[in-house]
């Protein structure tokens, strides 16, 4: 699919980039821009750009948001740190620093001293002055020895360059050189000084690490030997061998080699070798996502293990406590005398001890470690409650027993030790479910992560020049390997189908729900699934760079960032436990104040109960019951689980901010080319203009329009091209495939541009030599420039005609404005100052698109079309997608869109721009949201804050929807966290107990803690079963008789372009020409009125 290729920037032009590209474009990968390119990140990019370093840590024993915002803000106050985000429900800590001033284990450190575990996950680092980079180049002309030699030194003569190395058989050299001291030009410059023509074959950028555990090394010689070996392997820059650590550090052009050759090599030598990881070579996203997967596990299994322990000794208690005195004939034994003390409390006292200690010890060093830092959180209301019931039942135990009140006939025990070990006991059982809650919200991205097969079959050439097949490890899959798909196997890499035609169902990244029809030279996308036959493919990307490593890294970043919204969550958590704590002393301090003071009846008291302790019991309540955890997993757990749905229908979320804003947008602007539109407009009509002794064939004017618009990627261009192709030679277009760049057939019909010059929003201007162009002499006569065989020509709109100051016709204007009438635009070709010709394009509507603007007028948005078409053309296209023509804006130029959208958000609206193309890049950065369509240029994608990945617009309407739940359920988890905490506090300090006569007991306030932070999660689970909006109408799909069914063209005559309903000659205005038979067409019903006719509703199935 077309946006695999531009989303995930997998290119086959790498050969003449520099010349496919137009005056002041510049094509930037995304893999280099993807993450962290939403709006509140741009420092994040800006960062990377600069040099600044990047690290993820592991943090654990986090349990709250105010033991996040701890760790935010001691990292923060780091010198020389930059930006820091922690991510409570991952328990990581994303950090961007300046590696000059503060290190990686600095970092470690600074967590550490704030009371928790931290561990060094990743390290990001600028590329270093000084690391190689290798340039590979293609040069003809060596026909010995002699020249190969000649090259290699003029290589090795461009200061930076530390290796060069030249094959005459090949043609091809090779050169490692230095990013801050040379540049490839001056590799092509010093070639060509040295008389041979060189073209850039592949420039890898700074090297990639691989790093390898080698096996079976003894001494230094043993490394040396691993070292050259594989200093052997071609493409290898550096490499470094550890004969202590066992380590191979290998620095590589991943276009040329790889790990698995690294393997071989040293298996060759003599020793055993497997790859540890390497940055960008095995898939560091998909890894990482693994781990974190795995690390939840580990968690889960380290509150399992907590909480068997707990109840091996609670549920003794329990019934020592609260059963078996219930039983007739037990309370007798229980009561009796053990070294002067009843027998219950002493098994109480030994049953709970256990679990105060051993299993309660990490809340009680997590209070320990937030008190010594001046926080407060979960941990320190745990441990006081539950150390105020266990310290007090000993005193109380120790009291009796010294003044022999057990002797007594009415003594009643006033210890609770079942109160500690319960409240501890249900605290871990709330924890253990959270976790496993918690698992859940990730199983989104842990399902994209296991659809990349662990083994992919390797085609080989073995020795005797047959196939060879062999089985091995998906990271071990190098660029440009060729693989085998079997019918029904997973796609286990990016790549190209070399041979072979088969389905492929691609549902499980991109949401499509139909298979996709792949054939030689279509884009495959690793993870997905040959529902067909068996396909030959080679991989382009592998790794890290993969599409679904990208998506899941993506979709990673967006979970780590934080929504505005949960500032008020971090406010309040900053604040909560201590509020607690003085509610606490206050609720003790009323009712033992009123009980001394008799201001309640003695009768209110339990058996055995004084004041102190039956205030006691209120105030451990309200300690035990408050819950801040349920505050902080409001926002993140609904993030996680929204952006992985999000992405599952194929919507990626780059930050939770940009879901946030997305949830309040009330106004959705759409460009119209690409986006409204197909993007593949078609010419529909051409006339052929002149003036007397000055005018061109048709053939000249497509040979000089092709030359001109050769070097444009605009769509226009494109069907301009596809035009010109046509007429010049039937057999040939100008669109693109997947293996090859535009107008890669058209060159051999088509001259090349002397110069050209785009026009933004207007057009472009071009020299084009006459000879080149097959111009008859009395055509060049008049149209070349003076005193030469140079022809300029200009292909635009009637503004580049004024600027240009080339006159137009009488009767022109009537002409156009009837075309545009039918929304087609025009584009006029002036030929040496003389306007020789006009093409008419048309550019259909997309079948979704009115159903989506109704549908979003349905919901309250308010929907705009921006174009930089003329006004009847726009007008025309907003007709047919039932658009009020006040809510066009036409004519707009590239530069204008960005403060239009500024007019919009003055005018108090929360603005979303959806676009695809180069030009659209400033309105989407000015936006409140900026949605790129997936077959979008890459610029307009790291532009953007969400990225659909079907060409769909509908995904439109479910990106707004998801947003708008997910948003709606934060708020309600907000809701339940503070109404939970509003209602349970007073109810537990016993304000109800006036009227009941209830006291909560400390123990089930400690389950209702557990339980509360348990059902925030649940709830935000719920958005697993979030149900996308019902599908929008579309209009039924025109067809067209196919080119191949027009009547075939008599001996030299031009061919009829394709679709041309009409094909006039005209000279001097006249009417005269060759008149041809439309094509029969069946076109969508146009009018307002007849739209609704013509729309097909979708069918369940269809779903």
């Amino acid at each position: 699919m077309d946006w695999a290729k531009r989303f995930f920037g997998v290119r086959y032009d790498k050969l003449a980039v520099n010349e496919a590209q137009p005056s002041g474009r510049k094509e930037v990968p995304l893999n280099s821009i993807a993450i962290g390119t939403s709006k509140a990140h741009h420092e994040t990019s800006t960062a990377g750009l600069l040099g600044f370093s990047t690290a993820v840590l592991s943090v654990k024993g986090m349990t709250c948001a105010a033991c996040s915002t701890a760790v935010e803000n001691e990292l923060r106050s780091t010198k020389g740190v930059l930006k820091a985000s922690v991510a409570l429900l991952q328990e990581t800590a994303e950090v961007e620093f300046d590696g000059s001033a503060v290190t990686a284990e600095a970092l470690v450190a600074a967590v550490e001293d704030t009371g928790f575990e931290a561990a060094l996950l990743s390290l990001k680092q600028p590329t270093a002055a000084g690391q190689a980079q290798v340039v590979k180049l293609q040069v003809t002309g060596m026909t010995c020895a002699a020249c190969s030699g000649a090259v290699e030194r003029a290589l090795r003569g461009v200061p930076g360059v530390q290796h060069a190395a030249v094959s005459l058989t090949q043609g091809e050299a090779e050169a490692s050189l230095d990013p801050s001291c040379a540049v490839v030009e001056d590799l092509v410059r010093a070639v060509e000084d040295a008389g041979f023509d060189v073209k850039v074959l592949a420039d890898a950028g700074p090297l990639q690490l691989a790093v390898l555990k080698v096996g079976g090394m003894t001494c230094g010689a043993c490394s040396s030997s691993v070292e050259a070996a594989l200093l052997k392997v071609p493409g290898v820059g550096r490499a470094a061998v550890n004969v202590v650590t066992g380590l191979a550090e290998v620095h590589f052009d991943a276009n040329l080699t790889g790990p698995r050759h690294f393997i071989d090599a040293v298996e060759e030598a003599g020793f055993t070798a497997e790859l540890c990881g390497a940055d960008g070579v095995v898939a560091a996203a998909g890894a990482s996502a693994l781990g974190s997967s795995a690390g939840v596990q580990g968690e889960l299994a380290y509150w399992r293990r907590l909480l068997r322990l707990s109840l091996l000794f609670t549920l003794p208690l329990f019934l020592v406590a609260m059963v078996l005195p219930r039983l007739p004939g037990i309370k007798a034994l229980l009561q009796a005398p053990v070294l002067g003390f009843p027998c219950n409390q002493l098994l109480k006292w030994m049953l709970a001890t256990p679990v105060q200690f051993m299993v309660g010890w990490r809340f009680h060093k997590g209070a320990a470690k937030a008190l010594r830092r001046g926080t407060a959180n979960m941990d320190v209301l745990v441990s006081l409650g539950t150390n105020a019931s266990y310290i007090y039942s000993v005193i109380s135990v120790l009291h009796h027993y010294f003044n022999r009140d057990m002797m007594s006939e009415g003594y009643v025990p006033t210890d609770f030790f079942e109160t500690a070990a319960m409240i501890i006991t249900f605290i871990l059982l709330g924890k253990y479910l959270e976790c496993a809650a918690k698992g859940k919200t990730s199983e989104a991205i842990t399902a994209l992560l296991k659809l990349a097969p662990e083994t992919a079959t390797l085609v080989e050439t073995g020795p005797d020049g047959g196939v060879v097949l062999r089985e091995v490890a998906s990271a071990l899959i190098h660029k440009g390997d060729v693989l085998k798909v079997l019918p029904g196997g997973r796609i286990p890499t990016d790549g190209v189908v070399l041979e072979g035609q088969s389905l492929v169902n691609e549902s499980m990244i991109t949401g499509e729900p139909q298979p996709v029809w792949k054939q030689v030279g279509d884009v495959l996308i690793g993870g997905t699934v040959s529902a067909g036959n068996a396909l030959t493919m080679q991989a382009t990307r592998v790794g890290s760079e993969t599409v679904l490593s990208q998506i899941v890294r993506l979709v990673q970043h967006a979970q780590m960032t934080k929504a505005p919204v949960q500032a008020f969550a971090d406010r309040v958590a900053a604040v909560f436990v201590p509020i607690v704590m003085g509610i606490s002393l206050l609720t003790w301090l009323l009712w033992f104040v009123c009980g001394v003071m008799g201001a309640y009846p003695l009768s209110w008291l339990p058996p055995g109960h004084t004041c102190f302790l039956f205030a006691l019991m209120f105030a451990i309540a309200v300690i035990v019951i408050a819950c801040p955890c349920a505050l902080g997993l409001a926002t993140p757990t609904a993030v996680m689980v929204g952006t992985g749905v999000a992405a599952s229908l194929g919507i990626l979320i780059k930050g939770a901010d940009a879901l946030e804003r997305a949830s309040n947008v009330n106004a959705v602007v759409f460009d119209k080319t690409g986006t409204l539109t197909r993007g593949q407009p078609t010419v529909v009509e051409h006339k052929l203009l002149g003036e007397p002794g000055r005018s061109l064939s048709l053939g000249s004017m497509c040979r000089l329009v092709g030359a001109a618009e050769s070097r444009s990627e605009h769509p226009l261009a494109r069907a301009v091209l596809d035009f010109c192709a046509h007429q010049l030679s039937p057999g040939i277009t100008a669109a693109a495939s997947p293996r090859r760049p535009p107008g890669h057939q058209v060159s051999s019909v088509l001259p090349s541009p002397l110069s050209s010059e785009v026009a933004q929003g207007m057009g472009i201007t071009a020299t084009v030599s006459a000879t080149d162009a097959c111009l008859s002499e009395a055509e060049a006569a008049w149209a070349c420039q003076a005193g030469g065989r140079t022809v300029k020509v200009v292909v635009g709109n009637r503004l580049l005609m004024r600027e240009e100051v080339v006159k137009l016709p009488p009767g022109l204007e009537e002409l156009v404005q009837v075309q545009e009438s039918r929304g087609h635009t025009g584009v006029l070709v002036a030929v040496g100052g003389v306007l020789v010709g006009a093409l008419f394009v048309e550019d259909p509507i997309k079948p979704e698109a009115p159903g989506v603007l109704s549908a979003l007028k349905a919901s309250g948005i308010t929907c705009r079309m921006l174009t930089g078409d003329n006004r009847r053309t726009a007008q025309a296209v907003a007709a047919k997608l039932g658009l009020p023509i006040e809510q066009v804006d036409a004519e707009v130029l590239p530069g204008q869109k960005a403060a239009l959208v500024g007019k919009l958000q003055a005018a108090g609206h929360v603005v979303a721009m959806v676009g695809d193309g180069i030009n659209d890049s400033p309105a989407l950065a000015a936006a409140d949201l900026g949605v790129a369509i997936g077959s979008g240029t890459d610029i307009a994608i790291e532009a953007a804050d969400y990225v659909l990945m079907r060409d769909d617009l509908e995904d439109v309407v479910a990106a707004l929807d998801v947003s708008r739940v997910t948003l709606r359920r934060i708020r309600m988890n907000y809701v339940w966290a503070m109404g939970y905490n509003t209602l349970m506090i007073p109810a537990a300090a016993g304000a109800l107990y006036p009227l009941i006569h209830m006291q909560l007991p400390p123990w089930v306030a400690g389950a209702c803690m557990a339980f509360s932070s348990v059902s925030v999660v649940m709830s935000s689970l719920l958005l697993r079963y979030y149900k996308r909006p019902p599908r929008v109408a579309r209009l039924l799909e025109s067809s067209t008789v196919p080119r191949s069914a027009t009547r075939p063209q008599s001996s030299g005559e031009l061919p009829a372009s394709p679709r041309l309903p009409v094909s006039i000659d005209l000279k001097d205005g006249g009417a005269e020409g060759d008149v041809r038979k439309p094509a029969v067409t069946l076109r969508a019903s146009t009018s307002q009125q007849q739209v609704q006719g013509a729309y097909e509703e979708e069918t369940d199935e269809e779903e």
